[in-house]
């Protein structure tokens, strides 16, 4: 180094040649680095020195060697779990685990987050969970009808056209249903998040049909569904049918009729035809043939067996 420099610009070129012989630096140390060294360099107060460094006047050299000593130290970078990845298997039940974390699954989902935050993103079929308390993990597991946060414990989520099922087997669970509060679940506590869209809500709808369900409960999911949808969305048509069929199955004839008059209003879809039948069948047996007239017109030829010509 030329000795005619000033003392100042030769702590400089020292402080930049040290810099430049640097390994490369942990990701985010730089910017960590800058920010101490221009905090360093606006405030009057004098900075606190560590015994393990001789403060150079102008403050490069320091910093450059405080730089170096940090960017050699470990950083801790957050890394994804070992499970990382899809989750699959329908056949048959499958097992997975990670650090703390043990899954026996079966149906579809995903593994993200990082290995003390794991996130799954749960799609359908059952997935069992067991988390070991004392680690600091930060379990949770989605669906599109529920979040589950857990830090130590043992439960289960089951998704079906129903919705997602928690049940809680040990330990305590955070559980949320689409925007509501959160509720916490013990040993023995269970929730049913029900579908958050018109086309879920039906598929519900038809899950409890099918397995003979209270038909207040199947009138209800429809009528969430249809609170959800639009006047052009498919699904409106859809549910608006299966309302008309419930409905009459259950001997409600006069609801069943005011629905199918909604239906056809709105266009009836590919059910058009199906709900004409079932509304002059419904209107035949509720007034006769006179009552039945103005849906016996476009009932078609199933017509001749509510009113014989």
């Amino acid at each position: 180094m030329p000795d005619d420099l000033t003392p100042d610009v030769q702590l400089d070129q020292a402080a930049i040649a040290l810099l430049n012989e640097l390994p490369d630096a942990a990701p985010g140390a730089a910017t960590r680095v800058s920010r101490r060294l221009a905090r360093s360099m606006v405030s009057d107060k004098p900075q606190a020195r560590s015994p393990r460094f001789m403060y150079v006047g102008g403050g490069l050299l320091g910093a450059a060697l405080a730089a170096a000593v940090m960017f050699a130290l470990p950083v801790p970078v957050a890394t994804p779990p070992a499970g990382e990845g899809s989750l699959q298997s329908e056949e048959r039940w499958a097992a997975r685990a990670f650090d703390g974390v043990a899954l026996s699954y079966r149906g579809v989902g995903d593994v993200d987050g990082t290995d003390k935050a794991p996130r799954i993103e749960w799609q359908r079929g059952t997935l069992n969970v067991e988390v070991t308390p004392g680690r600091g993990l930060d379990v949770r597991i989605s669906t599109r009808e529920a979040e589950v946060r857990v830090v130590g414990t043992g439960f289960t989520v089951d998704r079906t056209a129903l919705g997602t099922r928690v049940d809680v087997r040990h330990g305590l669970v955070e559980t949320r249903c689409g925007d509501s509060t959160i509720k916490m679940l013990g040993e023995g506590d269970s929730i049913v998040c029900p579908p958050r869209s018109a086309a879920g809500l039906l598929g519900r709808a038809q899950a409890l049909r099918d397995r003979a369900g209270a038909v207040d409960d199947v009138l209800a999911s429809i009528a969430s569904g249809v609170a959800l949808s639009t006047p052009d969305d498919p699904f409106t048509d859809e549910l608006l049918a299966l309302q008309v069929r419930v409905l009459a199955d259950a001997g409600r004839s006069a609801e069943a009729l005011a629905v199918a008059e909604r239906l056809i209003v709105s266009g009836g879809g590919a059910r058009r035809g199906e709900v004409f039948s079932l509304a002059a069948e419904l209107a035949s047996s509720a007034g006769g043939c006179a009552t039945a007239a103005p849906w016996l017109l476009t009932a078609g030829p199933d017509a001749s067996a509510y009113c014989p010509k």
